[in-house]
């Protein structure tokens, strides 16, 4: 009886584990998209500006805390734009109280200053909500002045 519980419990454990790794590789996923478009987009292909939050990049290279959240993408002072920020956001978190104050607090970062651009990338299936929720929040926040940018046809 012991060793059929242990090995229930241990079939639960790698369900679970299994969708947090999966959960984690769409939005690292979502992330590499998200840099290398704003790269070929503002940037002309050159990502060496930008600070981006990835498992691979050391301390020096992760993007600085905004009012308390970490942005997955960050260039400060890009050519012909003070700000750039860059969030992904997978199915599962998009909704949630975290993010929706997290994207709130850049729009209200991005707004401080002329010329900023907030980029979301979600999955291909929530681009109407990732747009309506911007511009929700950027009436909300007072952003009305922040470009903004869903990207689209990405998968999760």
């Amino acid at each position: 009886m012991r060793e059929m519980h242990l090995f229930n419990f241990a079939k639960i454990y790698l369900l679970k584990t299994n969708k947090i790794m999966s959960e984690s590789a769409t939005h690292i996923k979502l992330v590499e998209e998200l840099s290398s478009w704003i790269s070929a987009k503002f940037l002309n292909g050159d990502s060496g500006l930008m600070l981006i939050d990835h498992p691979n990049s050391n301390k020096k290279e992760r993007p600085p805390t905004i009012e308390g959240f970490i942005p997955d993408v960050y260039i400060p002072n890009a050519p012909g734009t003070l700000v750039i920020i860059g969030e992904a956001k997978t199915a599962k978190d998009l909704e949630n109280n975290h993010s929706i104050a997290q994207i709130g607090a850049f729009l209200h970062r991005c707004s401080q200053t002329s010329d900023s651009i907030l980029v979301l990338a979600v999955p291909w299936h929530m681009t109407r909500l990732g747009k309506n929720m911007l511009r929700y929040l950027k009436y909300r926040v007072g952003a009305d002045n922040v470009r903004t940018e869903v990207l689209e046809r990405l998968t999760d």
